[in-house]
């Protein structure tokens, strides 16, 4: 029996380990935490003034976004512009993502120490990443309506340079933690840097690369919606539309049928990425 076995207190049979008590770190930090978030949504000098009540009255209080959320206009589902509306979202989503996964592994392999070639090339694709993840979705598409005019082209740059933030962070990070011993092996018995990228790294990633993908997939028809409202096209400009015109019922009714959609893509997502991982 070793020392340590020896001065181990015994533990009664049956019963579970005590689980330790928190850090003082995570008990202050969670308290900070708390105090900012209330500081901020107090109504002070340096608060916002939260208040949910105050939120729900000015809603229902003869609001006629509130009247037509009451009288849905389902027969929005039928009409040919949210058709090609909802078709045009799909269709960017998929495009931008397909593309943004293609850029964006070897931006992710680039991005982590074990995938650079040289500590040179590491450090000038983690400066471009930080600043294409800098730029918000939305900036993107107002800089490409300006630039090349309204329509589906633009979300398609926006989206496209979305699903590059997205999926060169979240892979580059895993190649980051993944297990060394395999990248050792090929490193000791001769391989080259791109053939340790390619039978060491990228079978242990791969996995979750695609399980990115889907993801950023989700996130990209979630964003054309918004898109549509600067003239990037997707579902959000008929939205847009009967936003501004005050035909909230037609809004509501679009807004219920992207539910759908979303929530139904969502789930098939989840489901393929359990397989994957």
């Amino acid at each position: 029996m070793s020392v340590d076995q020896r001065s181990a207190p015994p533990t009664a049979p049956g019963r579970r380990p005590r689980k330790p008590p928190p850090t003082p770190f995570a008990v202050g930090g969670t308290v900070l935490l708390v105090a900012v978030t209330l500081a901020a949504g107090w109504d002070w000098t340096y608060g916002i003034a939260f208040s949910l009540t105050e939120i729900f009255e000015n809603f229902t209080n003869v609001n006629p976004a509130y009247e037509g959320l009451l009288n849905i206009d389902l027969e929005r589902f039928r009409s040919e512009t949210v058709r090609a509306g909802f078709a045009e979202t799909f269709q960017m989503a998929t495009i931008a993502t397909m593309l943004g996964a293609v850029v964006g592994l070897p931006l992710a392999l680039f991005n982590s120490v074990t995938g650079a070639p040289n500590r040179t090339v590491y450090l000038l694709v983690k400066n471009v990443n930080s600043v294409i993840r800098a730029i918000p979705d939305l900036v993107y598409a107002v800089f490409f309506v300006a630039a090349i005019g309204r329509g589906t082209l633009p979300g398609v740059l926006a989206l496209f340079f979305l699903s590059i933030a997205v999926i060169a962070k979240l892979t580059s990070d895993t190649v980051d933690g993944i297990d060394q011993g395999p990248i050792e092996s090929a490193r000791a018995s001769g391989a080259s840097h791109l053939q340790m990228v390619r039978t060491a790294v990228l079978p242990q990633v791969l996995p979750n690369y695609v399980s990115f993908t889907l993801y950023t997939f989700e996130i990209n028809l979630r964003g054309s919606a918004v898109l549509g409202f600067v003239g990037a096209g997707g579902i959000g400009e008929p939205l847009n539309n009967y936003y501004q015109r005050g035909q909230y019922d037609r809004m509501w009714g679009v807004v219920l049928g992207f539910f759908l959609v979303v929530f139904v893509v969502d789930r098939l997502s989840i489901a393929l990425r359990k397989r994957l991982l």
